[in-house]
């Protein structure tokens, strides 16, 4: 705890002045105000800078990359960000995965984005040099290529070429999946994708998945046919819902806009 805020004690406020200079994940100012010292009663008065090029980030699409939760009336948060604000990009889409009747037609909600910055309380952004962004969604799975509606070495059915997708911007995780069925032991050859990188979405594995998104960009649906009729097993899906940008911008005055992505919800 600061010298002016042992001197100032029960009275507040609470002084908190920070620059972010490490990258940091799922970073939450209430938790850093508690970690200082602050007993969650009297109000703040904050000033946080993230350095440049540092990376605040999120380890899943279902949280904020940061975070500044509710705060007594009469606190004062400025934050200058002069590097990265990203929420988690969605983790790309495969037929059969994780389980043999994964068909993915609609994406599952593991595809899409997350937040990048969630506000509760009246907060003051210097984002001039700065990027926030949310989560790219997850491109669709690819249907099928080429389908044998006849194969009698595979049960009846063969079908081939379903692609998976990659991970969108944020970091979202790889897809994992595979490109061939047939009747009689369902999904075989693997077929996974690559990882999302922080602005960057990941490259699909085969030809006809939907491209993944780049920040604040949903998934697109995927491409390939419906062979033999089996909509199901080879047929291609949607894409994963863009991350916002914000949640709660009405608690927010934007000092400078700088480079926002996605919706200010």
């Amino acid at each position: 705890m600061s010298i002016y805020n042992v001197l100032m004690g029960a009275s507040g406020p609470f002084l908190f002045i920070r620059t972010i200079s490490t990258n940091q994940v799922d970073y939450n100012l209430n938790t850093a105000l508690t970690a200082a010292g602050w007993n969650g009663i009297i109000p703040v008065v904050a000033n946080i800078t993230i350095a440049s090029a540092v990376q605040i980030t999120a380890s899943a699409n279902t949280g904020a990359a940061f975070t500044v939760g509710a705060l007594p009336t009469g606190s004062s948060i400025y934050i200058t960000n002069n590097g990265y604000i990203v929420g988690r990009g969605g983790q790309g889409i495969g037929k059969g995965y994780p389980s043999s009747t994964s068909y993915n037609l609609t994406a599952p909600d593991s595809a899409n984005g997350g937040v990048a910055l969630s506000v509760s309380s009246a907060v003051s952004i210097n984002n001039a040099s700065g990027t926030i962004g949310g989560g790219g969604g997850a491109g669709g799975v690819g249907g099928g290529t080429g389908g044998d509606c006849s194969c009698s070495s595979c049960g009846g059915v063969g079908l081939s070429g379903m692609s998976t997708s990659g991970g969108g911007a944020g970091y979202g995780a790889a897809g994992q999946g595979f490109q061939r069925w047939q009747n009689n032991n369902a999904y075989t050859q693997t077929q996974n994708s690559s990882a999302g990188g922080l602005l960057t979405a990941g490259a699909q594995g085969g030809t006809t998945a939907g491209a993944s998104g780049t920040l604040g960009v949903a998934g697109a649906t995927g491409g390939g046919s419906i062979l033999c009729s089996y909509t199901d097993q080879s047929g291609p899906g949607t894409g994963g819902a863009a991350g916002a940008c914000t949640s709660g911008n009405a608690n927010i005055t934007w000092v400078a806009n700088g480079i926002r992505l996605g919706t200010l919800g």
